[in-house]
């Protein structure tokens, strides 16, 4: 049974699609797109299945949009990063906002976070359109800032190994990420699959040098650029 509609929720054509686009993301991510009834979804937006298809005719639409809408609130998250000029301190700042963000969750909404891994997960279970589009975003974005600032990096010296090609730069900021990624998801069931033995604060601080060396920063450079606490306060 739907339930009734307040008066305050009376809402324009636009603001109601996305109401509804907020409310199915649970469903999908919970019980994937083969698992999820439009009477659920119809549910979970607390509309009728009517006007479910008002807006959204078919479930493969919905789903379609659903996932478009996530990967643009993605993209207007990180829109900043693609601005940040290219240097040492740049690259630290983007190893150290990606592992604080993704393998501890920082400045994102628990909710929020858990949702779209499990979006990205069943994504990679199925036809993988939502990780494909999640992924460019993260490549146009975030990779691109770390290449060209690795490239820079190595341009003034402060690389111990320089990247042969951009693609070089580009195949390293990748790997960065998945590891970072890697550890988002091992936290991803409540408790966590794999003890790292650290304080949350201290395993963000290690695993960030352990990627700042695995792109190829001296120790010079890395000690120099690398202050997590004057980059905490920056947190804040």
């Amino acid at each position: 049974m739907v339930p009734p509609m307040s008066p305050s929720a009376r809402l324009t054509s636009d603001q109601r699609r996305v109401e509804i686009l907020d409310a199915v993301q649970r469903q999908f991510a919970e019980h994937g797109f083969h698992g999820t009834t439009t009477r659920h979804l119809a549910e979970a937006a607390g509309v009728s299945e009517a006007l479910l298809f008002k807006y959204f005719p078919t479930k493969e639409k919905l789903y379609a949009e659903m996932l478009q809408h996530v990967c643009r609130h993605c993209s207007d998250e990180r829109a900043e990063w693609k601005t940040l000029p290219a240097s040492s301190m740049t690259l630290v700042l983007l190893v150290h906002r990606l592992v604080r963000k993704l393998a501890l969750g920082e400045g994102v909404e628990a909710g929020d976070l858990k949702l779209h891994n499990r979006l990205m997960l069943h994504s990679l279970l199925a036809d993988g359109e939502f990780a494909r589009q999640f992924m460019g975003i993260v490549s146009e974005s975030t990779i691109d800032a770390m290449a060209r600032s690795l490239v820079a990096a190595a341009e003034c010296g402060d690389c111990v190994v320089l990247p042969a090609s951009s693609a070089e730069a580009r195949l390293r900021a990748w790997t960065t990420l998945h590891a970072a990624v890697m550890t988002m998801l091992y936290r991803l069931p409540p408790g966590g699959v794999v003890d790292y033995d650290l304080p949350p604060d201290r395993l963000a601080t290690e695993m960030t040098r352990y990627a700042l060396r695995g792109l190829g920063l001296t120790e010079v450079a890395i000690a120099r650029y690398y202050q997590p606490e004057a980059l905490a306060v920056l947190d804040r």
